[in-house]
């Protein structure tokens, strides 16, 4: 198993499904995006995103308070679609706010609160049971793939209608939410008008491609890597491995296309030391894929706090070599990252996953870095340009 394989064929139907979908298969209703209940989160009010994200930094000797950051009140938005986590028994998850989506949110979003608003519909994606059902060689029915599509595009259809006013914007995603924002950014962003109000796209955990050697011109035509702080307009992109890296021939080159990586912890390049925000009590995104009681679970029993920040220090770089283009993650003597975080399937480790269960939660701290010169820059000149 690999990224390609659970990314791209999490968002791709496949046309030669034979046989009617079974009963429980049904397609849920459409979501209505002016009814509140179809958003996992939204400014202003008491939701899965509004909650305490005190942090300390823990080390073998104990703990200290991470100070939180002190901005003024967000004048850009962050619109999010998460990855694939919804544990109902269908093939597309149905309209319902479940403890999935709160953990993911609580894990990959709300600590971006503090440099933008936060908008996150609940959409029909494609479940945890269809990838079962994929891995057993069964096909995705016709149909169920469109339905993802159909309300990512009515839920920024209301966002821009209803709620943007004329803001600048940041997309994020992953996995298959970075996959389903990709369309929507090239079909209606990308070297369109509302060009000018894109701060930038957050799309770890997917393949976005530009010809070898450049940072644009293949995805996208007009939105370039992010390459230094404060460049806006741009996209962040990424899939992060243990050092060494993925296996070898990790699928990150496509005929003259290539995969961009941006490292968020040095957007210009070369080595960045990274700032994790994890899960105190060591909970990652899809719970059946994870390492059970990962080893920063021990950190967190001497924290006070819902995120830690292990005291270890870790880098993350950009490199492109013979087992692919990647972000490789590891400790300063160059070693792997000590603390777990891998997928595991059926008890067998899934190294060709890499760290992809904790691709957000790894750079988090650098994530809000990144966006707050981002907004600044934004604030400062209006329109998006890169430098």
């Amino acid at each position: 198993m690999n990224r390609l394989w659970v990314v791209l064929a999490a968002a791709t139907a496949i046309a030669a499904c034979s046989g009617a979908a079974l009963a429980g298969d049904l397609p849920p209703p459409a979501p209505d995006y002016s009814n509140p209940d179809s958003w996992v989160c939204r400014p202003g009010r008491k939701d899965a995103c509004a909650i305490d994200l005190s942090t300390e930094v823990v080390s073998d000797r104990g703990a200290r308070p991470l100070p939180a950051p002190r901005r003024s009140e967000p004048r850009i938005d962050c619109f999010y679609l998460y990855p694939t986590i919804s544990e109902a028994p269908s093939i597309n998850a149905p309209i319902a706010l479940t403890e999935a989506e709160a953990r993911v949110v609580r894990l990959q979003l709300a600590q971006l609160g503090s440099v933008c608003r936060l908008y996150v519909p609940l959409y029909r994606q494609l479940t945890l049971e269809d990838m079962r059902r994929r891995a057993a060689g069964q096909a995705t029915p016709v149909g169920a793939t469109p339905l993802t599509e159909a309300d990512v595009a009515a839920a920024w259809a209301y966002y821009i209608e209803h709620d943007n006013q004329g803001r600048g914007f940041v997309l994020i995603g992953h996995s298959q939410g970075s996959v389903l924002l990709e369309p929507l950014i090239a079909g209606l962003i990308d070297g369109k008008p509302l060009q000018d109000r894109l701060v930038s796209a957050i799309l770890p955990g997917s393949f976005v491609l530009a010809p070898g050697g450049a940072d644009v011109g293949g995805t996208f035509k007009a939105i370039p890597a992010c390459r230094a702080a404060g460049q806006i307009g741009c996209v962040v992109v990424f899939n992060s491995f243990h050092a060494p890296g993925p296996p070898e021939g990790f699928p990150s080159r496509f005929g003259d296309q290539q995969a961009l990586c941006t490292n968020p912890a040095a957007l210009a390049g070369g080595r960045g030391r990274l700032k994790p925000l994890l899960a105190t009590n060591g909970e990652m995104i899809i719970p059946p894929f994870g390492v059970q009681g990962p080893m920063w679970k021990a950190l967190g029993a001497k924290a006070g706090t819902p995120y830690l920040r292990p005291e270890t220090p870790l880098y993350a770089e950009c490199r492109d070599d013979d087992r692919g283009i990647y972000l490789s993650v590891f400790e300063a003597d160059g070693d792997a990252w000590s603390l777990g975080g891998g997928w595991v399937q059926d008890g067998v480790p899934q190294p060709g996953m890499g760290l992809h269960l904790i691709d957000l939660e790894l750079i988090m701290g650098n994530l809000i870095d990144v966006v707050a010169a981002q907004a600044a820059a934004y604030e400062a000149g209006g329109r998006a340009a890169t430098p």
